[in-house]
């Protein structure tokens, strides 16, 4: 667990190199899949690109709206830096372009949809190595055999300042970003297997994966550190999730039924 990765004498921060990696890894997936759901080489590397800056500028503006107080500092809404980013506002970005450029280019939207599920999530899953490596978003304290005790090293220390002040580097927290990772990646072939064995229709990947990765964040919601407002942790997100969960569930069984 290392902000800083010493590779041959050069320090790398972690969270950069795997987000870096977390994007290279989705694109390298989503272009063949793509691909095969019909869209040209050129108009999907395009379409990838857009979806890729909707997806940056997404989480920014939903981590402003958010989480205003992580902008009085030093980092700014317009800044580069790859932090104060939600999630699921760059979901939406993305997906709006996703949906938007597919209907453009008259497309199958639910075909596209599915298409990126997969290259979606694996790029979360590498992301998440990064926040655990650099110590972002980590949960709460806790005495439990899962605990894990961030070294305090002095790159560490400055992540933890940075995002958990409230937490000392001696304490035992929850590693809520493998435990969003493990459920990400369990989630991929338990959808997979559920659409061939029922042979849902085209779109259903997409609908029962985000539904079950919605129930992932909303059990481990409680455990995180958040530094939002009570009403976003209380309220706003919880009801968020629940909604994306029970959309994902009804709109696949009226669509087969």
């Amino acid at each position: 667990m290392y902000p800083l990765l010493d590779i041959n004498g050069w320090e790398i921060p972690a969270y950069n190199l795997c987000a870096s990696l977390a994007a290279i890894a989705g694109f390298a997936l989503a272009l063949p899949a793509l691909r095969r759901a019909g869209l040209r080489r050129a108009r999907a590397m395009v379409m990838l690109l857009l979806m890729a800056a909707a997806f940056l500028i997404g989480a920014r503006l939903w981590n402003v709206a958010a989480n205003p107080s992580n902008f009085h500092g030093a980092l700014r809404w317009y800044s580069l830096r790859w932090a104060g980013l939600s999630f699921y506002g760059g979901v939406l970005g993305a997906t709006m372009t996703l949906v938007a450029s597919l209907r453009l280019w008259k497309q199958p939207v639910w075909a596209g949809l599915d298409a990126m599920t997969l290259p979606g999530a694996v790029a979360f899953c590498i992301a998440r190595v990064g926040c655990f490596l650099n110590g972002c978003c980590a949960g709460r304290a806790t005495s439990g055999p899962l605990g894990v005790v961030f070294p305090s090293k002095a790159g560490y220390q400055q992540a933890l300042s940075e995002w958990l002040p409230f937490l000392s580097a001696s304490r035992a927290v929850h590693p809520t970003q493998l435990y969003e990772l493990a459920g990400a990646a369990l989630g991929l072939p338990l959808m997979f297997w559920l659409v061939k064995r029922l042979r849902l229709r085209q779109g259903a990947f997409f609908l029962l994966y985000a539904a079950w990765f919605s129930a992932v964040r909303l059990a481990m919601l409680p455990l995180r550190a958040l530094t939002y407002p009570d009403i976003i942790k209380t309220i706003i997100y919880p009801l968020l999730y629940v909604t994306i969960i029970l959309l994902g569930i009804i709109t696949t069984l009226r669509r087969e039924f």
